[in-house]
């Protein structure tokens, strides 16, 4: 029934009423029969009313209740509408999966299916129309047909209230899933509370910290325990923050660490465990403290967001102990610096990391000039004084990254990391000018009269070798270019790499000038001081190729004693010159002194006594006209064997010479033990003997003691006549050099003995 229909009608009896009322004073008794039939209206209207009503609702309530059940039927989660009498059960197929029930079964006694299932989430039946609805049930939990726990959360509306029983409609969300996430949690949570206590004991116990960051952010988690290590009082710490800490050798490496944070290329992959042993300083001022940094590269996240940390743990005690086994290993006893072990160790490192970050660094070795003046002046204790301190001048120039290391002897190396884009070409120099700058300082005191400068050769690494050794060995390379030269500085580069390559070649074609005899000795006088008569000759070896090239013995000495050809040269040397002696002495030309340079590998043999014996006795030459020149590095090389090697060939009457007297370190303590006959002056001594007050002692000096143990003295290298006049003065027995002589051929030197005993060349 209309709402509308009904206002007219209540509108019509209200205005009969007030007519009826109006009547009631003038005619009480039309009045009250109106009255009557007013209110016999008024009950039938009602009732019609009320069948209408009930009519209407019981039609449009069966029609809504069936479209409920036509959703609850579409809907695929758990839902059902159910009388509170419970004699009533409409169920969808999800709810039918959760009770049991199968398509073609009869569900049975409806009061016996609700109260099981009442019962099993904990509610009364006769109370769950009041228990649920307007709440929703949390988490209730129910056994399904297959046994397994299953958690839903039911919300109930009512549908229709009736005056013996309700309808409701409830519907179930499932919440399995996470229900069982959180008791999965709720576990590991009480798991990780009992082992809280443990780890942090145990952290606290081993000193060990923790350092976590995400790849993808610039950021170190820090555990409490890390955080006293690097002296921060937040347990963050960023990337950069945390490098300003490190010592500056390990930097580098830290970067390289970085370059793995920040790219990772296999998610998928297994955690590889890593390590990196760092210097780290918590405050400025404090000294460093070495750690071990062990950690992962990638941890991934459920996410997949790479996880990079791991254990911080100090090394200060593991580092103690190895501190002594490195120095006695790595650290050069003098100078205290890293000796050439450490730098083979490190440089292979530095090497390794230069190239796999793609950046580059330096490598420069370094030569006193003339450092033998220092020692044979100024005493061994005043040269090791002076090494140390240029030992410390080259490890002010590492601050920034690298190292600086003792070779041998006044030989130096310093690696230098170049942290410019591509590469500072100018770093090797501008820190080699520092350095003699630097170095005049310590021409002070007792060292104010000398001169200290240094030479230096340098590569680049990685791109100037294969490996860090092959960089080192053309540093070398690029320093012995200049061998000779004061304050000398020259940089590896491609054509001495050819150079190099080429004497690959160079050794075939010496090999085939020994064999087709293209090799040839010149001759250089020796001449008497007070006399200025030839008294001996040099024989030097040539190499005079077919065309006329002559090779210098500078460029293929070393060849020929790097392959071992050094002793068919040697062996060459000393029959040519036999018997060019020989043939002088039968042509009747003033006896000389032949003297020929010994090398180290020939020297050492057992039978060197025999082969120049054979020798002689081939040319029928006195030994007392033979003469061998031993470097001081070779007759030092084994004391007590070259002793004996002498003693041996002196006992033959073989005289013997040391050349290059000077250059060593040992010269004048071991002077005394060997059975020299002649003492050669260094040219290096000469060449300045005419300005350099101290060339002049230490040549005085050196021909006192030699006088006074009956040696002879020989000055190579003179050129002008003052230097002849100064060691004449100094009673030096004899000279050589260009004044009287440059190296001639075997007819060139004939004709000047002629000219030495008859006053004229014969056949003029």
């Amino acid at each position: 029934m209309k709402k509308n229909t009904v206002l007219w009608v209540e509108i019509v009896f209200a205005v009969v009423s007030i007519l009826v009322l109006s009547f009631v004073e003038s005619d009480p008794g039309s009045a009250m029969a109106a009255l009557r039939v007013y209110v016999l209206a008024m009950i039938g209207f009602t009732g019609a009313l009320v069948i209408a009503v009930r009519f209407y609702q019981r039609q449009h309530s069966s029609i809504d209740i069936s479209r409920i059940c036509e959703m609850v039927e579409q809907v695929d989660v758990p839902a059902f509408i159910w009388s509170n009498d419970l004699t009533t059960l409409y169920t969808n197929q999800a709810m039918d999966e959760l009770l049991g029930i199968d398509e073609s079964e009869d569900p049975g006694d409806t009061s016996v299916l609700l109260s099981h299932f009442f019962h099993s989430i904990g509610i009364s039946p006769r109370d769950a129309g009041d228990a649920m609805v307007g709440e929703t049930l949390e988490r209730s939990c129910i056994v399904d047909a297959h046994g397994e726990r299953r958690y839903i959360n039911w919300t109930t509306s009512l549908l229709k209230q009736g005056t013996q029983a309700a309808l409701f409609f409830t519907i179930g969300f499932e919440t399995t899933n996470l229900e069982r996430a959180k008791l999965s949690l709720t576990a590991y949570a009480q798991s990780l509370k009992k082992s809280q206590n443990r780890y942090q004991v145990s952290m606290k116990l081993s000193g060990i910290g923790i350092l976590l960051c995400e790849s993808v952010h610039d950021i170190y988690f820090v555990s409490d325990e890390a955080m006293q290590f690097l002296g921060i009082d937040k347990n963050e710490i960023s990337f950069v923050d945390f490098r300003k800490k490190l010592h500056p050798d390990d930097r580098i490496l830290f970067d390289e660490y970085l370059s793995k944070v920040r790219t990772v290329s296999d998610q998928s992959a297994l955690p590889t465990p890593r390590s990196l042993e760092l210097r780290i300083r918590s405050h400025a001022g404090k000294p460093y403290v070495w750690y071990s940094y062990h950690y992962h590269e990638n941890l991934l996240t459920a996410d997949g967001i790479p996880i990079i940390g791991g254990a911080l743990v100090d090394l200060t005690e593991e580092k103690q102990k190895d501190a002594t086994i490195e120095r006695l290993a790595f650290l050069d006893e003098v100078t205290e610096i890293a000796n050439r072990n450490k730098l083979m160790h490190d440089g292979e490192e530095t090497y390794r990391i230069c190239k796999a970050m793609d950046t580059c660094g330096w490598i420069m070795v370094l030569d006193i000039d003339r450092f033998h003046i220092v020692n044979d002046s100024y005493g061994y204790e005043n040269g090791d004084k002076i090494l140390r301190d240029f030992a410390h001048i080259l490890c002010k120039y590492t601050a920034a990254g690298g190292f600086a290391a003792r070779v041998s002897a006044d030989n130096f190396a310093i690696v230098m990391h170049d942290y410019t884009d591509h590469g500072d070409d100018e770093l090797p120099g501008r820190t080699l000018e520092h350095i003699r700058q630097d170095m005049e300082t310590l021409s002070t005191g007792e060292f104010s009269s000398l001169s200290l400068t240094c030479s230096a050769g340098f590569a680049r690494i990685p791109t100037d070798g294969g490996s860090f050794h092959e960089v080192l060995e053309h540093a070398e390379f690029a320093l012995a270019m200049g061998k000779g030269e004061m304050s000398y500085v020259m940089g590896y580069d491609a054509n001495m790499h050819r150079e190099m390559v080429d004497q690959g070649e160079m050794e075939k074609e010496l090999a085939n000038a020994i064999e087709k005899h293209h090799l040839q000795l010149y001759y250089q006088p020796k001449v008497d001081i007070h006399t200025e008569k030839i008294m001996g000759a040099e024989a030097l070896i040539r190499w005079i190729k077919p065309d006329g090239t002559m090779i210098s013995p500078n460029v293929f000495i070393p060849i020929a004693e790097k392959t071992g050809m050094i002793s068919e040269i040697s062996h060459f040397v000393l029959c040519e010159a036999c018997q060019q002696n020989a043939l002088w002495q039968q042509m009747k030309l003033t006896p000389i002194v032949m003297s020929i340079n010994f090398a180290s590998g020939d020297f050492y043999q057992a039978n060197v006594c025999d082969v120049v014996k054979e020798e002689l006795y081939k040319a029928g030459l006195q030994a007392k006209w033979l003469e061998l020149e031993l470097t001081e590095r070779l007759a030092l090389g084994d004391v007590n064997y070259t002793v004996q090697q002498m003693n041996a060939l002196r006992d033959m009457g073989i005289l013997l010479a040391m050349d290059d007297f000077g250059t060593g370190y040992s010269s004048l303590s071991y002077i005394q033990l060997l059975p020299l006959t002649l003492l050669k002056l260094d040219r290096s001594f000469i060449i300045e003997i005419e300005t350099d007050t101290v060339a002049q002692e230490i040549v005085s000096a050196v021909i006192k003691i030699a006088n006074s143990m009956q040696i002879e003295t020989i000055a190579e290298g003179v050129e002008y006549p003052g230097q002849a006049e100064i060691l004449r003065k100094m009673g030096c027995d004899y000279i050589q050099g260009y004044l009287y002589g440059k190296p001639m051929t075997a007819m060139e030197f004939q004709k000047r003995l002629e000219i030495n005993t008859y006053g004229k060349e014969l056949g003029t």
